[in-house]
């Protein structure tokens, strides 16, 4: 008898299964006739499956059969099509029996066929299957477990108006969230095996570069020993010649067993069409809403378990598409578009790279109204991001812009979802919307886990690898302002690598000689490193558990010395380095300086020995009135205002009258007041302030990266209004205002 009872049951039952999800799906949303059709073709697959249930003694399977037997029996008999509960309930019942079937798992060398039938959920005997004459013609299971999923054959399909929308009135909010997730099968091709020679191809592959670091070595010798023996030194350049020919031979050999070892963990992203498809569905029914999804790419193949780590992520963004950007059938209607949204996952192959790209045709992203929200909790410079920077704080999480809170949205928590997937596999996310004709989501992964091409870098002593497909430029000796790049025109995040990687040790005086610029869809900054290695294919794990969790760490490798490198998140860098705390300024020709307008003492001398600990100069006012006359009367990088300082004018009018004067409407003006209400966020943006920071919210941190990033751009600002103006003695230019 075989080891497995339920080998080739599973693969019969998986498929029987998949193809009663399948044609549920289509029948729903094709003709009439297609769905009379349907219970004819769903009772023959069906049947089928009961009968090799009941051969392999999984009672509780065959069970599950009999009952969609029984719910589509008098529909086929009567000629009738499936209703909307009819389809819910043989969808339910699919799931259960795909789950269960899942659950079959096959039994270790030293276990027994009793732990199979344990994970299934049932009591089944553990016995060797029934032969075909023993097999049982009716299913053993409780038709109390299966009763809520069958309605009888006398009952009305639908239930009457009155009753629908009274349930309809008294309803929970839909449980979107809630909904299982879509199983969905990968063909297995002896995983671990592949695993196994993968990894022992990748340990043979740091042998071969230790053959040529020594066959290095032996050229040095032979270069460092003129006065040997004549016969030496021949007989040395033959073992060289040897060594690297072979080398390379061994390498070219061992890198075509590992893509001919890694082709077998590749599945065709075609699996994920019917379970995406699947959750478009449920998720469009629970919110009263009509979707078609579509899939293209499907011949694509990409790596099992990317598949499986990216299917959560994709079934959120569905979810997503469903709920925040299809509007519902009436809205579409006044819109002039179909009353059926339409959702497309596209996967596009790139290289060793893979985009699934989620594309709606929805209402678009409301950036006014996720600005609101942003501001009403306080996201630091919610006032003045621009487009982009608004998408990058939502790609983050925590906000939101469904209208109320329920359990399908308004959290904030999903896109936290789609974006640790990415980061786990070392992938990106990014966002495009324009309003009134839809949102496209793309998450950017490996074509398969475990090798990227990789460039090594160096920061005091430590080496490491950063993803080629994110490195955009590698600069030397690059122009440091604060804790930013500056680039032509453009600013960019900046951040020492060292500081990431070894945040307990001090940071040397010096500044790092190279830069690599990393950029991640819209989003960009710089790296700080002492040298950059080369570029090599780099085969990496993810982390052992024991490790603590680094958003900057994706995995590591090994060096040709069997010690662990890490390979870095392009993603979690450029959030670092973004969330960074600003440098010390240390200007090269001016010093900065900043206006401090408040009529509170203590917050006045706060805010001045903040800034003059971070290397500005600072001035002060004690009243609105008094800052106007500073400002007219001295260039200032920035300028900071209270908004209460009663009896006189407020922060709101000084920013006022600023945006007003044709001399300083450019000068960088932000809002601090002890004030949050929606309200008072919104005036700040109307008057045009370039921040509102909330006292009883202050942090050192953004507050001093806020200022660095105004007075950059104040800096650059009056090196370009200088520029524009004649030079009438030649006199150098300064950096500040």
């Amino acid at each position: 008898m075989a080891k497995d009872p339920y080998r080739y049951f599973r693969v019969e039952a998986r498929d029987l299964l998949t193809q009663m999800s399948d044609a549920v799906l289509a029948a729903e949303n094709g003709d009439l006739d297609q769905q009379i059709a349907l219970p004819s073709r769903m009772l023959r697959w069906a049947h089928t499956l009961k009968g090799a249930a009941s051969v392999v003694r999984l009672p509780e399977i065959a069970a599950m059969a009999h009952a969609i037997e029984d719910l589509l029996t008098p529909l086929r008999d009567a000629g009738q099509a499936l209703s909307r509960i009819d389809l819910d309930a043989t969808l339910v019942l699919i799931d259960e029996a795909l789950a269960t079937v899942s659950a079959l798992a096959a039994p270790s060398a030293a276990g027994s066929t009793a732990s199979a039938a344990t994970a299934a959920g049932g009591s089944q005997s553990a016995s060797p299957p029934l032969g075909a004459g023993q097999a049982s013609s009716s299913p053993s299971a409780s038709d109390a477990t299966l009763a809520p999923h069958i309605r009888d054959a006398s009952s009305p399909a639908t239930p009457p108006p009155a009753e629908a929308a009274k349930t309809a009135e008294t309803a929970e909010p839909p449980d979107v969230d809630a909904l299982p997730l879509p199983i969905m099968e990968i063909p297995q091709v002896a995983t671990q095996e592949v695993d196994t020679l993968s990894d022992s191809i990748a340990e043979t592959l740091t042998h071969v570069i230790t053959l040529q670091r020594l066959a290095a070595q032996i050229t040095e010798l032979r270069e460092a020993l003129p006065l040997a023996p004549e016969d030496l030194v021949p007989r040395l350049l033959r073992i060289e010649e040897h060594l690297e020919r072979g080398g390379r031979q061994l390498e070219r050999e061992l890198l075509q067993a590992r893509d001919h070892a890694e082709q077998l963990r590749l599945a065709p992203a075609s699996v994920l069409f019917g379970p995406l498809q699947r959750a478009a569905r449920d998720a469009a029914r629970a919110v009263g809403k009509q979707v078609q999804f579509h899939g293209s790419g499907g011949d694509v193949k990409l790596e099992g378990g990317v598949l499986n780590a990216a299917l959560g992520a994709l079934v959120q963004m569905i979810r997503n598409a469903v709920a925040h950007g299809i509007e519902t059938p009436e809205e579409r209607l006044a819109a002039g578009k179909p009353a059926a949204g339409r959702i497309e996952l596209q996967v596009i192959r790139e290289g060793r790279q893979i985009r699934l790209r989620c594309q709606d045709d929805g209402a678009g992203l409301d950036l006014e109204a996720l600005r609101r929200t942003a501001l009403a909790k306080g996201v630091p410079n919610a006032a003045t991001l621009d487009e982009q920077g608004l998408i990058d704080r939502l790609l983050r999480g925590g906000l939101s812009t469904a209208r109320q809170v329920n359990t399908l949205a308004g959290r904030g928590v999903g896109m936290d979802l789609v974006r640790d997937t990415a980061e786990r596999l070392g992938g990106q996310l990014s966002l495009r919307s324009t309003r009134g004709q839809g949102t496209t989501l793309e998450l950017r992964v490996p074509l398969r886990l475990g090798a990227v091409r990789a460039l090594g870098v160096l920061s005091e002593g430590v080496a490491a690898w950063v993803p080629l497909d994110a490195v955009e430029q590698v600069v030397q000796q690059p122009q440091i302002h604060g804790q930013q790049l500056m680039l032509g025109q453009d600013l960019l995040p900046y951040v020492r690598l060292s500081e990431l990687l070894m945040p307990t040790r001090p940071a040397p005086a010096r500044l790092p000689a190279t830069a690599v610029l990393l950029r991640c869809g819209e989003r960009r900054a710089a790296l700080g490193v002492d040298a950059v290695d080369g570029v090599s294919t780099v085969v990496w794990r993810p982390p052992p558990d024991l490790l603590p969790p680094s958003p900057v760490v994706t995995g590591l490798t090994l060096d040709a010395a069997q010690q662990p490198l890490a390979v870095l998140s392009p993603d979690g860098l450029i959030e670092a380095a973004r969330r960074a705390r600003p440098l010390p300024v240390v200007p090269t020709r001016s010093v900065a300086t900043i206006l401090v307008i408040d009529d509170s003492l203590t917050t006045r001398m706060l805010e001045q020995s903040i800034l003059e600990a971070a290397g500005y100069r600072v001035h002060m006012a004690s009243s609105a009135e008094d800052g106007l006359e500073a400002v007219r009367r001295e260039a200032y990088a920035l300028v900071l205002v209270d908004v209460e300082m009663p009896p006189g004018m407020d922060g709101f009018s000084f920013v006022a009258q600023l945006r007003a004067d044709e001399a300083l409407r450019d000068l960088p003006a932000v809002l601090v007041s002890s004030r949050n209400a929606p309200e008072d966020l919104a005036r700040g943006v109307a008057v045009g302030a370039d921040g509102y920071i909330i006292k009883g919210e202050f942090s050192q941190n953004s507050f001093l990266d806020k200022v660095a990033e105004l007075v950059a751009r104040s800096q650059v600002a009056g090196l370009e209004r200088r520029a524009r103006q004649p030079d009438p003695v030649g006199e150098g230019v300064g950096v500040g205002p």
